[in-house]
């Protein structure tokens, strides 16, 4: 028993503990984490090997685990607060509190805040609710996870439940370091728990929550209004046409499926025309079909959803194609018949002369099918060929006789483009009078007889009155008297006018074959 009152004791609580030889002395603990040495000085007593033990019995250095120096504070405990208010630390890391900063956890009531925790001791255990306003829902969401990872976190973990407490339903637990997906309650309170074993530390996590209702995800589809009732759960009012918990129905009336896009194209709405989703389109939509590059389209543009549920027109196809090369107007353009190509080679070719044909249809060969479908004016099916040869004798082509549409979508060859063979002539021989030479730069300037007062001509014949020089393909020089009144310099309408090329005899009744009527512009 003991009764001394030592003076050198720090005050009256020490007596029931401290013999004759209390004193002070220094005590030292390693920390587990850091292997740091911790110091605090205690009352102790000198035993039998001179050896000074401390009045208290301490366990050890578990009280510095937790502390900033080693763990999660800062020592900073005086001599009283350190054994009898059981203040170790002055400060704690972020998420953990008390004197030896070993705990955590606490009862949120707010619309939004953050549960933090950095850092962690072994064994530790921490829970927390978390309360909004009723009504509402809460949303977790882990901006930072790092915890001992196991395929069954069984180890290190956070567990969320869907209530405030324990026995709530269970939502997920999580660790490892990668962040879970957002949490959402569906009531207004989360139930979280932390738990870590007797190995390993790592960093914690940091999860911010706040509250929000069942609309605030804008549940309700097309439009639709979402209302929340008493209980917390939203409805959705739905516009005209729809129906459904989300208003994700067309009401029971007649639509038309979705035709889908042709193959190499695709299909769209056209503008403020109705409503397609996918799978039905309301009464009076307009579809408009395209296709890709290098494609055509064969049948119609578009095609609207009928009263009866049925799109009008043929649903269409896109076509390879070409798209006709432009010439000029001396040049005469001729589509032949289209023949795909064979794909024998020379060797079957051989083999054909040599076998039988009863032989070839052992080993027949596969010819392409022709292509199928209308084109649009102006384009051409694959292997179509064009010719291509001048209007006129006199005039001399360059570049390509035929084009083939290849599988490319273009044309082989060149485009083809005649010029004007001028002043060329035959020789005059001794065969060939003078008479019947030929001069291809002369033209003939006929006039309409509207206006020409003569009571032998018809109205609208046509009246020989000038010649003319060919310069180019599209100019003839004349006399300025040709093209106008006589005793006037008012020009005549080009409509009265017009160049005929080619010509040899002057009596109009004779045919030639060689004759060019040309417009004036």
């Amino acid at each position: 028993e003991y009764t001394v009152i030592n003076e050198n004791c720090p005050g009256a609580e020490w007596n029931i503990m401290c013999r004759e030889c209390c004193e002070y002395d220094q005590i030292e603990c390693i920390c587990p984490g850091r292997k740091e040495r911790v110091g605090y000085t205690i009352p102790c007593c000198r035993n039998e090997e001179n050896e000074c033990d401390s009045c208290l019995i301490h366990p050890g250095c578990t009280i510095f685990e937790n502390c900033k120096s080693c763990r999660n504070g800062s020592w900073g405990g005086t001599l009283d607060d350190f054994y009898i208010k059981g203040i170790y630390c002055a400060e704690c890391r972020a998420g953990w509190y008390g004197g030896d900063c070993m705990r955590c956890g606490q009862v949120l009531q707010a619309s939004r805040g953050q549960i933090l925790l950095e850092g962690y001791p072994l064994n530790a255990r921490c829970e927390w609710t978390i309360h909004v306003q009723a009504g509402f829902n809460i949303e977790l969401r882990f901006s930072m996870l790092s915890l001992e990872f196991d395929y069954m976190c069984q180890y290190d973990y956070v567990e969320v439940r869907d209530g405030d407490d324990l026995d709530s339903q269970i939502i997920k637990k999580f660790c490892g370091n990668e962040r879970p997906p957002p949490i959402r309650s569906t009531g207004s309170s989360l139930h979280v728990l932390f738990q870590s074993d007797g190995s390993k530390n790592f960093d914690g996590f940091h999860a911010v929550f706040e509250e929000i209702t069942a609309c605030s995800s804008s549940p309700c589809l097309h439009d639709g209004t979402c209302i929340l009732d008493k209980s917390g759960t939203y409805k959705c009012a739905c516009l005209a046409g729809y129906t459904g918990n989300r208003c994700e129905n067309f009401l029971d009336e007649k639509n038309c499926s979705d035709p889908g896009g042709p193959l190499n194209g695709y299909r769209r709405v056209a503008e403020d025309t109705g409503f397609l989703n996918g799978r039905y389109a309301k009464i009076g939509t307009v579809i408009a079909f395209f296709c890709n590059n290098s494609y055509v389209l064969s049948g119609n543009e578009q095609r609207t959803c009928q009263e009866d549920g049925e799109w009008s027109g043929k649903q269409p196809i896109c076509i390879k194609a070409c798209r006709e090369p432009k010439i000029s107007d001396l040049v005469r353009q001729k589509v032949l018949p289209m023949q795909v190509q064979s794909r024998e080679t020379p060797l079957h070719q051989l083999y054909s002369s040599a076998f039988s044909k009863q032989k070839l249809e052992i080993y027949p060969t596969k010819k392409p099918a022709l292509p199928f479908g209308d084109l649009p004016p102006g384009y051409q099916h694959l292997h179509t060929q064009l010719q291509y040869e001048c209007i006129s004798p006199f005039y001399r082509r360059l570049g390509s006789s035929r084009r083939t549409c290849l599988k490319t979508g273009k044309w082989s060859g060149r485009a083809p483009v005649c010029i004007p063979i001028c002043g060329k002539a035959e020789n005059i021989t001794l065969q060939k009078t003078v008479t019947s030479t030929r001069w291809p730069w002369q033209a003939a300037i006929y006039r309409t007889a509207n206006r020409v007062k003569e009571n032998s001509l018809r109205k609208g014949a046509w009246i020989l009155i000038c010649s003319g020089a060919l310069v180019n393909e599209r100019t003839v020089v004349v006399a300025a008297h040709c093209v106008t009144d006589l005793g006037k310099t008012i020009v005549l309408k080009t409509a009265e006018l017009k160049v005929v090329l080619g010509k040899f005899y002057r009596d109009d009744d004779r045919d030639e074959k060689t004759i060019q009527n040309l417009r004036v512009s």
